[in-house]
C-alpha cells in the first residue's frame, strides 16, 4: 500500500511534467510543428496527421496522448495555416488536458534557396479532474499505508476544471542543408489552476531546434540506394523549472527510415534519461512511423517507457505519382 501511495504522488508529478512539456515525443524530428508551429509552412506542403503516444512509468499506469494536426499551404499568397488538437489523459486518476491551437505562418525568401517562416498562434486550453478519482489527505494513513474509501473533504464531491487562452510566436530559417528554429510559447502565462482561489500561471516556454542533412550517395554509387541521407536533429526546451534536451539521428534508405534518439529531462528534483528507436516507411503520400523509448538512468523518479505511432498524409500531387526524392530538407515546392 505504501508503494501505491508513492505511485499516486509520482503520477501527478509526472503528469505535470508531461503537460508542461506538451508530451514526451519519441519521434520529435518528424513532428517539429509540435514545438515550433512555423513548421506548418515548411516547403509549401499541405499535410495532415495523427499521433498516439502511451507513456508507461511503472508497468501499470499509463498517460495517453492523442494528437491530430493539419497544415494548409496557400502558396500564391505566401502564407499557411496550421491546426492541431492535443489531449493528455490519465484515466485511472481522472486527469484530462485538452488544447486546440490555430497557427498563421508567413513565408519569406531570404535568397534563392533559403527561407524564413515567422508564425503566430492562439490556443484554447481546458484541464479537468474528476473528484471521485482523487485521494485526499484525510484518506491516507502514512504509518500503515492504508487508503480509506471515502473523504470528508468538501472538494471530494466537486469536479474541478480550468480553461484559458494561450498565445505564442515562432520562426524557422531553412534551406536544403539545414534548419534553425526558435519558438516562444505560453507568452500570456494563463492561469491554469484547478483551484479558483489560487493563481497558477502557466510557465512560458522557450525552445530551440536545429537540423542538418547529408547526402550519403551524392554520386549514385551502386553500393547504396539512390536516395540515402543522414539526418541529424536536436532541440532544447526550457519551461519554468523544466529542462529538456533531445537528439535524433536518422538514416534514410529510399522509402525506409531508421533512427535512434536520446533525451534528457529535468524538472526540479526529477531527472531521467531515455534512449529511443524509431523506424518508418513512406508509400506515396503516406508516411507511417513507430517509436519506442526506454529509461537508461534516473534520479528520484520512476522513469517512463514510451510507445508511439504516427501517420502523416502529404497532399502534394507529385508524391502520389512518384515519391522520387525522399530528402527531408528540401525547397522544391517554392
Amino acid at each position: 500500500m505504501r508503494f501505491k501511495i508513492h505511485s499516486i504522488v509520482m503520477m501527478f508529478q509526472i503528469f505535470g511534467l508531461i503537460s508542461h512539456a506538451q508530451g514526451i515525443l519519441t519521434n520529435e524530428s518528424h513532428n517539429i510543428q509540435i514545438l515550433n508551429p512555423s513548421y506548418y509552412g515548411f516547403n509549401n506542403q499541405t499535410t495532415a496527421g495523427v499521433i498516439y503516444n502511451s507513456i508507461n512509468y511503472d508497468g501499470i499506469q499509463n498517460i495517453d496522448t492523442k494528437y491530430g494536426f493539419t497544415g494548409v499551404s496557400f502558396s500564391d499568397l505566401n502564407f499557411g495555416i496550421g491546426l492541431d488538437i492535443v489531449s493528455h489523459q490519465v484515466e485511472e486518476f481522472g486527469l484530462l488536458e485538452n488544447q486546440i491551437n490555430l497557427s498563421y505562418v508567413y513565408k519569406m525568401s531570404l535568397n534563392y534557396n533559403t527561407y524564413f517562416l515567422p508564425s503566430l498562434y492562439i490556443g484554447f486550453l481546458n484541464r479537468s479532474i474528476k473528484s471521485e478519482n482523487l485521494i485526499f489527505e484525510d484518506q491516507l494513513n502514512l504509518l500503515t499505508g492504508f487508503i480509506a474509501s471515502s473523504s470528508i473533504d468538501p472538494a471530494a464531491n466537486l469536479d474541478q476544471s480550468a480553461t484559458g487562452f494561450d498565445v505564442g510566436a515562432s520562426g524557422i530559417i531553412y534551406n536544403e542543408n539545414y534548419l534553425l528554429g526558435l519558438a516562444i510559447k505560453h507568452v500570456n502565462q494563463a492561469n491554469i489552476s484547478l483551484n479558483q482561489e489560487v493563481e497558477e500561471p502557466r510557465d512560458m516556454s522557450i525552445s530551440l531546434q536545429g537540423a542538418y542533412e547529408f547526402d550519403l550517395n551524392k554520386y549514385n554509387r551502386s553500393a547504396l540506394p539512390r536516395n540515402t541521407y543522414l539526418f541529424f536533429y536536436v532541440s532544447a526546451n526550457k519551461q519554468g523549472e523544466l529542462m529538456r534536451f533531445y537528439a535524433n539521428q536518422e538514416l534514410q534508405l529510399n522509402s525506409f527510415v531508421i533512427g535512434i534518439n536520446q533525451k534528457v529531462t529535468s524538472l526540479e528534483a526529477f531527472n531521467f534519461t531515455n534512449i529511443g528507436f524509431n523506424t518508418g516507411i513512406a508509400v506515396g503520400n503516406i508516411d507511417f512511423n513507430v517509436g519506442y523509448s526506454f529509461p537508461v538512468s534516473s534520479e528520484n523518479i520512476l522513469p517512463p517507457k514510451v510507445l508511439e505511432f504516427s501517420l502523416l498524409f502529404n497532399f502534394d500531387p507529385y508524391l502520389s505519382r512518384n515519391r522520387g526524392n525522399y530528402k527531408r530538407l528540401k525547397t522544391d515546392n517554392f
